[in-house]
């Protein structure tokens, strides 16, 4: 059996994290104009097409992008989803 505490393993863990990571600001997820506050599985799903919208918008233009290269925009939209990939885990119990 091989423990997540032992020595080799606690050294990647502490090294994992870099003096030049800052940590990223607290976002507030539910002020986006179409989130929604209310509980339940739609609700939920919804919540979920939202954050992952940039992601495809990102592979649908990507090609567009090889033929109008636009830097600007292709860092903007890397920059929105690193933000997104913050997002804590959705833990849902049914």
């Amino acid at each position: 059996m091989i423990s997540l505490n032992t020595q080799v393993f606690l050294s990647l863990n502490s090294s994992s994290l870099t003096e030049s990571e800052a940590p990223q600001p607290n976002i507030d997820w539910t002020s986006h104009p179409q989130w929604n506050h209310q509980i339940g599985w739609k609700y939920v799903l919804n919540n979920v097409r939202l954050l992952i919208q940039p992601s495809l918008l990102l592979w649908l233009i990507f090609p567009w992008l090889e033929i109008f290269p636009n830097s600007s925009l292709l860092l903007g939209l890397h920059n929105l989803i690193d933000s997104i990939n913050q997002f804590p885990t959705l833990l849902l119990s049914g």
